[in-house]
């Protein structure tokens, strides 16, 4: 080869190189590379925007790390992490075939972003996912960020985080093994705060603004933001949050109660001596684990042998019942959205458990079972025949109790406070999906801008009347990710719930997201007041509600 172009390809390939690392100077040489206080991670370039599928924000949680707090990933420097695919989900049992998938090492991120260097950094979302605590992971289509990032201009963000039994198993040598953690169990919800660490550390270079970060998500992502406003460990880590149908403000288990659940683990693996059950429980594979109490789906009726596998309130990350400690003021104290579908009680959580529909006496039954001395006043108040069947009266029933009742408990609980706090209630019907019926979890696809798709949906293309009430829901949501406050010039004005007005004093509205969006005044006064009464557990977990102490 003749010297000359010999030197010019060399010279070619140290420009190639440099251009792979050029950061900071206003420029980005290699599309979608950003540098982390990891390493580089090469992104995939949509030319409208960037996605980082798979991005590691901590290390594998199998072997010696397996149901401990989660630790810094090691710096993978100088090799490029590809995040052009999605990264794999945490391990976890597939419903319903009750087939093991997923790995151990699973704590990554997605991230989506318009622009990597915007003249201003851009408000930051980070989306916890839904799944029950059991399934699901950062990659589920209906809450895929990409169009919300190109379209509004926000970063959006959303990790991993460990489900089941490897991510909320509670057990006494796990309490007692590390001084510094003294408690066990919510792994999950530590994961949670890594990721909003890293986010914090790291966000800027992906055009964010970590100053200006909002944590969202729906149902078990819901119910994970309103724990996080109450963990002291999440303090300074976000500054709005979106609860959407959730339930953070009924009564979860305690880390006393749930220490059975993770002795029947050990019993199962056969881990029974106590100077090596944690080792004996360590050194199994993760779908042992997985498959010695296998975790149950929400349902109305817990099945026998199966657990159910969520947070607990164990003193430390969670210090206390979490509506206690929102209403002595012992939270984050940052401007909250929240709300709930009009039919959340439909679907899923009723036919799993009833599977050829309710008969008036099973219904009865369930009433009597689940609420033990206040079944009569339930009863009363949800008699089956004001209902077209006992299936609709169940339905109606869980939705106002579990869901809408106390989005609107938190609600006031915030309000009373003087926090900002904005309360909705989803309406909209796509007869694709449920004729008549507004499920849990429908909204999420129309806010994000996202097809609906099997297996957890039926499959449905945005129409014309969905991107519209895309268009509208995204508007409001993004706004309040960027300033605190929902409402916007030129829009329906999304009041605070418990603005004063004029001389009508302290108002109880909300917004109703339907066709067309209108508001509301008190949501379902009558039910909730009703509901408001008592301190019940989920109707959806592994005793009935009315458990007491």
């Amino acid at each position: 080869m003749p010297k000359l172009l010999s030197a010019c390809l060399a010279v070619a390939a140290i420009a190639s190189t440099l251009s792979l690392s050029a950061h900071g100077n206003g420029t980005q040489a290699a599309p979608c590379l950003v540098t982390t206080d990891r390493g580089d991670v090469q992104g995939r370039d949509f030319a409208t925007s960037c996605a980082f599928l798979g991005v590691p924000y901590a290390a594998p949680t199998g072997g010696a790390n397996r149901w401990k707090p989660p630790q810094p990933r090691a710096p993978w420097a100088p090799a490029v992490v590809n995040a052009t695919t999605a990264s794999p989900v945490c391990a976890q049992v597939q419903q319903p075939s009750g087939t093991p998938t997923g790995v151990e090492d699973c704590l990554f991120m997605n991230i989506w972003t318009r622009d990597l260097t915007p003249d201003e950094p851009a408000p930051v979302l980070v989306w916890f996912h839904t799944g029950g605590f059991t399934n699901a992971s950062a990659n589920f289509a209906g809450t895929n960020g990409r169009r919300l990032a190109e379209e509004r201009g926000i970063v959006v963000v959303a990790p991993n985080y460990r489900v089941g039994s490897l991510g909320f198993l509670a057990h006494g040598g796990l309490a007692t093994e590390d001084p510094a953690h003294p408690t066990s169990g919510n792994y999950g919800l530590l994961d949670q705060q890594a990721a909003l660490r890293w986010v914090r550390d790291n966000v800027a270079r992906f055009g964010g603004d970590p100053d200006n970060v909002t944590i969202g998500g729906t149902s078990a992502g819901g119910a994970s933001v309103g724990l996080q406003l109450v963990s002291p460990a999440s303090a300074g880590l976000f500054h709005r949050a979106i609860v959407q149908s959730a339930y953070p403000t009924t009564r979860w288990t305690t880390h006393a109660e749930h220490l059975a659940a993770g002795d029947s683990v050990a019993a199962a693996l056969g881990c029974v001596d106590p100077a090596t059950v944690l080792a004996c429980m360590r050194g199994k594979t993760q779908n042992e684990v997985l498959l010695a109490r296998p975790a149950a789906t929400q349902q109305v009726i817990a099945p026998a042998g199966r657990i159910f596998w969520e947070p607990v309130v164990d003193g430390l990350v969670i210090p206390d019942q979490p509506r206690d400690l929102i209403a002595r003021g012992l939270w984050s104290s940052v401007p909250v959205m929240v709300g709930a579908n009009r039919d959340e009680g439909w679907g899923n959580f009723i036919t799993r458990s009833f599977p050829n529909g309710v008969s008036l006496e099973q219904y009865e039954n369930w009433i009597a079972d689940e609420f033990g001395a206040n079944a009569a006043a339930v009863l009363a108040a949800y008699p089956a025949a004001d209902h077209v069947s006992p299936e609709e009266a169940l339905a109606r029933l869980l939705g106002d109790g579990q869901f809408v009742c106390e989005a609107r408990r938190l609600a006031r609980l915030i309000s009373d406070q003087s926090i900002a706090v904005y309360l909705y209630s989803y309406e909209y019907v796509i007869p694709d999906l449920s004729p008549g019926h507004v499920n849990h979890g429908f909204e999420t696809n129309i806010i994000f801008g996202n097809t609906y798709s099997p297996p957890i949906f039926p499959a449905h293309v945005l129409d014309a009347a969905d991107q519209a009430l895309h268009d509208a829901m995204a508007g409001y949501w993004t706004r309040f990710v960027a300033t605190g406050v929902a409402g916007g010039v030129g829009d329906l004005k999304w009041r605070r719930y418990g603005e004063r007005v004029g001389r009508r004093g302290a108002r109880r509205d909300h917004m109703i997201f339907d066709a067309v969006v209108t508001r509301g005044d008190d949501l379902r006064e009558e039910a909730c007041d009703f509901w408001s009464q008592f301190d019940l557990r989920s109707m959806l977990g592994a005793v009935p509600a009315g458990t007491q102490d």
